[in-house]
């Protein structure tokens, strides 16, 4: 009879046992799965919104803010002054800029954000707009606008219709009507509430000729951000100079810290589980003592015994690791249905939340299921050595 024969038989004989010893490699696979899912869903939704903010390398914003809340309360902002951006596109390494206006206004009795840009240079600098309906906002347009899918969705409205907007105090004697023309989507929920229009509008609105709130800039190169960046700051110490290549890695290094963190917490769920493969092999050991002695006694050698009981823990690992990931993924399949309800909102900007789903990669289910197969290897180990160095006249005596 072949190794694996045997072993396969010797674990049918047991079933209860080996299943509750497999339900715990199971159930410490299946939480890393669903915990290493979950980091890569937030993963997913931080990158996301990042890229959401545009493809400006570096933004450039006045770093007298103090109090954020105020100034959303008030409408007010601390700008910058629009001839800055003249000084910073002549700046070595620039390959082009766009000045932004950031305000948060009424449009149609309702709060809503909204981005006064220069249509040609935020197309150079950040790569436009996502439009899924209409067309984005020409050059040379004025009352023109292009609202994100949810404000879009909210006021029911179609391509061609017109939104009424009120600036906030301390400029809260302008309005203007505005015709909208397309829509866009970005994915990031506070984004999508807001509305693109052209510059000139936004600084009329709020009574801000010649000032702006935000720089995009576009370096030359990737390899040239960092050295735009520290030119920028250098020239203009007042400024809060923020590149998003150092946002991306920020938010890698507290990924990389969850990960590490749910991580343990699963392979504390699969030692737990080891105690349970250890504790079947060395009752089966006890059980098979008479067997090894008989096989030994006939010429087997101690590899040929330590490989029977290695290939035991080994199934074992197999099949806890093959269960945790189908009820792993299944789990996370059933979270990421009910996300909205069951997992909180997550913070991945400035006031900017979304709701976060596990999202399970190859990696991962590759990962946990190595991880559960070495449990069982390891936790069988000890006992296979144990049954290997039997000497045969002690064995035989057994029972």
């Amino acid at each position: 009879m072949s190794a694996i024969a045997m072993t396969w038989r010797n674990l049918s004989r047991r079933k209860l046992r080996v299943g509750l010893t497999v339900a715990g490699i199971a159930v410490g696979v299946a939480l890393i799965l669903v915990l290493l899912s979950l980091v890569a869903g937030i993963d997913a939704q931080v990158r996301a919104s990042i890229r959401a903010l545009g493809g400006a390398d570096v933004i450039v914003y006045n770093a007298t803010i103090t109090n954020p809340r105020e100034a959303f309360i008030l409408g007010s902002s601390a700008v910058l002054n629009e001839s800055t951006v003249e000084t910073v596109a002549k700046l070595p390494n620039v390959h082009a800029v766009s000045p932004q206006l950031t305000e948060v206004v009424i449009v149609n009795e309702t709060l809503a954000p909204i981005w006064g840009i220069d249509v040609r240079t935020f197309n150079e600098t950040a790569g436009g707009l996502n439009i899924i309906d209409g067309k984005m906002i020409g050059e040379n347009d004025n009352n023109t606008a292009v609202l994100g899918k949810s404000l879009f969705d909210l006021f029911n409205m179609s391509i061609g219709q017109s939104v009424f907007v009120r600036a906030r105090p301390l400029h809260h004697n302008n309005n203007v009507t505005l015709t909208v023309v397309g829509v866009y989507e970005t994915g990031v929920f506070l984004t999508d509430r807001g509305l693109y229009i052209p510059l000139t509008v936004a600084q009329n609105l709020t009574d801000s000729p010649d000032f702006v709130t935000s720089i995009l800039v576009k370096a030359d190169s990737p390899d040239n951000v960092e050295a735009v960046s520290s030119e920028i700051a250098t020239l203009f110490p007042d400024m809060r100079v923020l590149t998003l290549s150092n946002v991306v890695a920020q938010a890698s290094q507290l990924l990389n810290m969850l990960t590490m963190f749910f991580g343990t917490l699963g392979i504390v769920a699969l030692v737990a589980g080891s105690f349970g493969v250890v504790n079947t092999m060395i009752i089966s050991v006890m059980e098979r003592t008479r067997e090894i002695g008989t096989l030994k006694a006939i010429g087997a050698k101690n590899s040929t015994v330590l490989k029977i009981f290695v290939l035991e823990a080994l199934l074992l690992g197999c099949l806890g690791g093959g269960i945790g990931i189908i009820v792993g993924s299944a789990s996370s399949f059933f979270i990421s249905e009910f996300s909205v309800r069951i997992l909180p909102a997550v913070p991945v900007g400035k006031g900017i939340t979304t709701n976060v789903s596990p999202l399970l990669t190859l990696s991962n289910v590759v990962l946990s299921f190595v991880l559960g197969l070495v449990t069982g290897v390891f936790a069988g180990i000890y006992p296979a050595w144990r049954a290997a160095h039997m000497k045969p006249v002690e064995a035989l005596r057994h029972g």
